[in-house]
């Protein structure tokens, strides 16, 4: 799974789209939950990331994923 952290889930359909991802292979992180859901997954952080709502919410998860060791690849493209 590929999981996309950006501002709101029309740019992340756009990126989505742009690296050829099939629907069904990535998700947009829309708050913490989501990291949780899928460990280990590869983490697209784009522009403007820190305009999600949910912000902190998710950077706590990313955090907290980190130090167990669950996180998968992060790609910051910010």
């Amino acid at each position: 799974m590929n999981l996309i952290y950006s501002s709101n889930q029309a740019t992340a359909r756009i990126f989505a789209l742009s690296q050829e991802l099939a629907p069904g292979d990535w998700k947009w992180i829309k708050d913490g939950r989501v990291i949780s859901e899928y460990p280990r997954a590869d983490i697209y952080k784009l522009q403007h990331w820190d305009a999600n709502p949910r912000h902190v919410d998710i950077d706590a998860a990313l955090e907290r994923a980190r130090q167990k060791r669950r996180l998968g690849t992060l790609i910051d493209y910010s």
